[in-house]
């Protein structure tokens, strides 16, 4: 959820200001203004359960948690899992849209939904140079993908 809400939050950071901003501007004409800024915080809280509820609950969510090996192949990525019941994925370098780096992990984003995704922590590589490796060869998969 924490890279869900840095990928949202990093192009829509004013829009969870906005409301805190137009009730304390509201709060100094009228007091009871705060009562209202209370009730929608609470609605913007009550809101945004079902929506983290359906992100944790996807299919793409569990391939970033569950165990698994990723292998790139010339159809895309191959997702081989330890469990048992998971069966072996192969995501298509044409439902892939960009890779973005960020302190703890490698975040490929899927064309399924903007905030669909799949989390691979840095360390699960080797080194740098491995990780470097597999991020050219990952935006290579996906650049040939588009000129096709």
């Amino acid at each position: 959820m924490s890279i869900l809400y840095r990928l949202f939050l990093a192009r829509r950071w004013w829009l969870m200001l906005l409301p805190v901003v137009v009730c304390l501007m509201l709060i100094a004409v009228d007091t009871r203004f705060a009562y209202v800024a209370l009730i929608v915080a609470m609605g913007v809280i009550i809101v945004s359960l079902p929506l983290m509820w359906y992100y944790a609950l996807t299919q793409e969510s569990r391939w970033s948690i569950l165990e698994k090996t990723l292998t790139l192949t010339s159809k895309g990525v191959q997702l081989d899992f330890t469990s048992e019941k998971m069966n072996r994925h192969v995501i298509a370098w044409e439902e892939m849209t960009s890779t973005t780096a960020h302190s703890e992990c490698l975040v490929i984003r899927l064309k399924k939904n903007r905030y669909t995704f799949l989390a691979i922590p840095l360390g699960a590589f080797k080194s740098k140079e491995e990780l470097r490796r597999f991020v050219l060869d990952l935006n290579a998969g996906m650049a040939e993908s588009v000129g096709r």
